[in-house]
């Protein structure tokens, strides 16, 4: 799909490519659901940023700490306190972040993280619902989105990573198979 061009581009992308993942984890038996991932065969389809997610919850996980993070850089923006989007420690190498994200829950169920990436897709939809089309779409609105823009940001937590981790579960499912 184009980048979105409008809010409502926007907001119908986010949703959509939620609606996606959603119907693809549907779609796993719960033998699937459970297993271990497994892309030592084809080390590529996994990708580095997903090298930490090592079951299903893992990467539900991941994607809702990335949208934790997206919701505390929105927040500081409007309490007039703009941080960068990633933590200090992590700006370097956000892999290790990304680690230490997924084995903080480690004894998080995958109910548990199912529920909490709905809450937070649901936050992402409202929040970039809450910015104007200018706040939105002019590169630089924001002194800390530098020469991007809000929809980006939105897209990089959303929309996009919603297509990698269907793309991984697609894969998965077919190692699974074999």
């Amino acid at each position: 799909m184009a980048n979105p061009k409008t809010k409502q581009e926007l907001l119908a992308s986010m949703a959509d490519a939620y609606a996606k993942l959603c119907e693809q984890i549907a779609k796993m038996s719960d033998e699937e659901k459970a297993a271990s991932f497994d892309f030592a065969a084809d080390p590529k389809k996994c990708g580095v940023r997903w090298q930490y997610d090592r079951c299903l919850r893992d990467l539900l996980i991941h994607l809702h700490e990335w949208q934790v993070l997206m919701r505390e850089f929105v927040q500081n923006i409007r309490e007039g306190h703009p941080k960068d989007y990633l933590p200090d420690e992590y700006r370097r190498n956000y892999h290790e972040m990304d680690k230490m994200l997924v084995e903080k829950h480690q004894a998080t169920a995958l109910e548990e993280s199912q529920r909490l990436l709905q809450q937070t897709h649901d936050e992402m939809l409202s929040l970039a619902d809450s910015f104007t089309e200018e706040e939105l779409f002019t590169k630089g609105y924001y002194k800390n989105t530098y020469t991007t823009t809000m929809a980006a940001y939105f897209v990089s937590v959303t929309t996009s990573p919603y297509g990698q981790a269907m793309k991984l579960l697609k894969t998965h499912q077919k190692n699974c198979r074999k």
